[in-house]
């Protein structure tokens, strides 16, 4: 695949709109700009083993200048468009050597993702964005990272109630009926217990009481792609320094081999619920 400058600055942010403030938004278009000819992404084109080999090289980002790209990402194209963007984004505006790939990806590609994939309350955007975003990138252990972030979500309060980091991604910015910011106290945390978008925004509306479709809904998930999107970047860093040490999966999990050992059992032999999954067997 083949774009050319023009393009490649199109791409970049997004097709979809301008964060308003971005800090990063005359860095990147700078870093398309400066791209001078065709840029041919060229990853994994052929399968199989070129999917390890055509990868993007990964350079340390500030988790939270990308988590107030993903904030005001939500916005404008929803969880997994928040966290896309805003890791790529990031990347496209260092300038380094694969700057200018980073630059030519339509950012746009990942909004199908929001609310569980259109709609259907499946995988956690902002999940299925970290995995798609970390799978393309070169010298950090990819699996460690992803589970690790996997893990953190289905077993971690959010959103992050912390005033420094709410002031940092410049929240909140919804209100309630009244007129009233939504601040930490209103919209509460939930632990999710699943990387399901229907179970984490379930359980967040038991217990603060909000309508999904409430203003106060839009915040939390506003929130949490902007606390998933620091996460996924502060392990992508531990990860490049050879330093992640999460946990990724739950300790539970190794007292259920039945369901979390696959095996090549036959009909005759088959036993028990064999999925061999790192999901939580406690949800």
């Amino acid at each position: 695949m083949n774009v050319n400058r023009r393009q490649a600055m199109g791409q970049i942010v997004g097709l979809v709109g301008v964060a308003a403030g971005s800090s990063l938004i005359a860095t990147t278009t700078l870093a398309a700009e400066s791209c001078s000819g065709d840029t041919s992404i060229g990853i994994g084109s052929e399968g199989g083993s070129d999917l390890g080999t055509k990868l993007l090289t990964y350079v340390k980002l500030d988790p939270m200048e990308v988590a107030k790209l993903a904030y005001e990402g939500y916005g404008r194209g929803g969880c997994m468009y928040g966290v896309f963007d805003a890791l790529v984004k990031a990347l496209a505006a260092k300038g380094h050597e694969d700057a200018c790939k980073f630059a030519a990806i339509p950012t746009n590609l990942a909004a199908y993702g929001g609310g569980g994939i259109a709609g259907w309350g499946t995988l956690c955007g902002c999940l299925n964005a970290a995995a798609m975003a970390v799978n393309v990138l070169g010298g950090v252990n990819r699996t460690a990272v992803i589970r690790s972030v996997y893990r953190y979500y289905e077993h971690t309060a959010m959103p992050r109630n912390d005033e420094a980091f709410l002031k940092a991604i410049g929240a909140p910015t919804r209100t309630d009926n009244a007129g009233e910011l939504l601040t930490a106290d209103k919209i509460g945390q939930s632990v999710a217990n699943s990387i399901l978008c229907h179970t984490s925004v379930t359980h967040w509306s038991k217990a603060s009481k909000y309508g999904s479709s409430h203003q106060a809904k839009l915040e939390r998930c506003a929130q949490l792609t902007a606390e998933i999107a620091y996460v996924t970047t502060d392990f992508l860093n531990k990860s490049l320094d050879n330093a992640l040490d999460a946990e990724m999966v739950a300790e539970g999990n190794a007292e259920c081999s039945g369901c979390h050992s696959s095996t090549k059992r036959e009909p005759d032999t088959y036993i028990g619920a064999d999925v061999n999954s790192q999901m939580e067997c406690q949800s």
